[in-house]
């Protein structure tokens, strides 16, 4: 009878604990529904407002254009392994290479992103999704860098699936899942440069999820693979770092430990210190949790859960920690885009980790997401209504009013690749300096030109011409003159005893030098009116300018 009434007590209790489950998980469904809907919306809207592609998403673009062999020869100018450039070649093979095209590639990527979110990571952890589609809708660093026309974005889809493959090999180990996760992994790291630390987190984390489960026939084929992508590497290590690409000294800089910080600090989300603070707190939660519960966890029926709870606590820190040591290791200025793969790949790991935790952790995840839904897309707005560029505005303007006989200048020569690709007008163009390839980043060109004594000579001997002979020039692009009483740096041929091969300062000193020079030979000058419809990122706004007329 005692044992009865305690039944009868508990059935109570136990009916409202269900009751709770039942009702979190309704607003985990509801929730992710929602913030899936408010992402697809946020993709259009960037779509439709990228518009015109700046340089490095025109230099990605012609150089998926190039013959085979030239693309390959390519890749050491560019930001992505081979896979990438083979892909958007077959994207704008069958698509056509327009500008309402190569938005809806960055558009049917970030599709992508959300069907795998659906299809394949809610059925992996059971549960809804909530983190993820956060990360991929309601991130400025998605919505600009991950929808742009380069590899950032289909990285991340890549890697995504790679981490689908590697944890259903922990939970289903045979030797067709292995085979998905070598696939993965490797056009993972052959479509983005900064997925190689994340499939070196991969391989960790499983190889000590195997440990724990004593099941020490699956490490050895994991190193394979990882061994076998780390090869494919090869390739791309020997191009860079052959005596035939000694011009990456130009774009190398001295990168601390701090300022890598600083960049993943922001890649959260570049709109608020507090939206990066949640974001890091979530993750430290998600480890600290994850590692009590496995203390917690006795059965053999929640292998699964333990097995996930380990995999995610190893992989969150070890990803974090090699994507940082690459970036300080590499020589190049960290951004946010570096990072993009990461916080993708994070997101999810978060997501599969949180998705085990109590229920009052899993109700705080649903507040969170309805409060990242109800105030992020305002705070950001502003950053994702922005055009990429005006290149193809200015290069239609001067097709329509430029003569044969004049002459355009575009300063600075990065500002060509955007403008070789729309433009296609009468009117021969150069730029500061003049390089002879302006398909692509060709900084070994560029390297060429710091090194020569007078590098500028030839543009200004085509804008006296021109002048001279009663004719116009164009000048699209940065004009900035010395600070009053001074000129332009006096930089010495390549390496300058002062910056060394630092190519910004001798960009800087370029641009300063050839605008003195118009300013003291120009006799009229005039401000175009572009007549823009939209905003355009201040990363490449470029003014237009009409000059006439010679004074000596």
């Amino acid at each position: 009878m005692g044992n009865d009434l305690a039944r009868n007590q508990q059935a109570p209790d136990q009916r409202l604990t269900r009751g709770i489950a039942d009702s979190i998980e309704r607003m985990e469904w509801i929730t992710a529904i929602a913030v899936s809907a408010v992402s697809l919306l946020l993709f259009i809207v960037r779509a439709t407002h990228a518009g015109s592609l700046f340089r490095d998403e025109a230099d990605a673009v012609q150089s998926a254009q190039l013959p085979l062999s030239e693309m390959f020869h390519a890749v050491q100018f560019s930001s992505f392994p081979i896979l990438f450039p083979l892909i958007l070649r077959a994207y704008t093979g069958l698509f056509g290479a327009t500008d309402a095209s190569l938005r809806c590639f960055g558009f049917a990527v970030g599709i992508l992103l959300i069907a795998v979110t659906w299809l394949l990571i809610r059925k992996l952890i059971g549960k809804a999704p909530l983190f993820l589609p956060v990360m991929i809708g309601l991130s400025t660093n998605f919505l600009i860098a991950g929808m742009e026309s380069r590899g950032y974005g289909l990285g991340s889809l890549m890697i995504l699936l790679a981490f689908v493959c590697n944890v259903r090999l922990l939970f289903n180990p045979t030797v067709p899942t292995l085979v998905s996760v070598f696939v993965a992994d490797l056009a993972s790291v052959q479509c983005l440069f900064w997925n190689g630390p994340l499939v070196l987190a991969f391989t960790v984390a499983a190889i000590g999820v195997f440990l724990l489960r004593r099941e020490v026939k699956w490490i050895f084929p994991l190193a394979t693979i990882l061994l076998l992508c780390g090869l494919s590497q090869l390739f791309y290590l020997w191009l860079f770092h052959s005596t035939l690409v000694s011009w990456e000294k130009v774009v190398e800089v001295p990168v601390a430990f701090r300022l890598v910080w600083e960049v993943f600090f922001v890649a959260w989300g570049d709109v608020s210190a507090s939206v990066s603070i949640i974001w890091l707190s979530v993750i430290l939660v998600a480890i600290i949790v994850a590692l009590w519960r496995l203390t917690t966890i006795r059965n053999s029926y929640r292998t699964h859960q333990r097995d996930s709870l380990l995999f995610g606590a190893l992989l969150i820190p070890f990803s974090i920690i090699a994507s940082c040591v690459l970036a300080r290791l590499i020589g190049l200025a960290p951004e946010q885009r570096f990072f993009l793969a990461l916080t993708v790949l994070v997101a999810a790991t978060a997501d599969l980790i949180w998705a085990t935790f109590p229920l009052w952790l899993r109700a705080a995840r649903v507040g969170l997401t309805i409060l990242a839904m109800a105030t992020l897309p305002f705070w950001f707005w502003g950053y994702i209504i922005y055009a990429e560029s005006n290149a193809e505005t200015v290069a239609k303007m001067l097709e329509q009013n430029a003569e044969p006989v004049d002459l355009v200048v575009v300063s600075p020569w990065t500002y060509g690749i955007s403008f070789n690709w729309y433009y296609h007008g009468r009117a021969r163009w150069i730029s500061v300096p003049q390089i002879d390839d302006h398909r692509i980043h060709r900084v070994d060109l560029l390297l060429t030109k710091m090194e020569s004594v007078s590098p500028l000579a030839d543009l200004k001997d085509e804008i006296t011409m021109t002048l001279k002979s009663g004719n116009r020039v164009w000048f699209a692009g940065q004009a900035e003159l010395p600070p009053p009483g001074e000129g332009p740096p006096q930089l010495s041929p390549a390496p300058d005893p002062k910056f060394g091969w630092d190519g910004f300062v001798y960009r800087k000193a370029w641009s300063q030098e050839i605008t003195l020079f118009l300013s003291q030979h120009v006799t009229r000058s005039e401000l175009v009116d572009l007549q823009m419809a939209g905003l355009v990122s201040a990363r490449e706004n470029m003014p237009l300018y009409l000059l006439e007329g010679w004074k000596d």
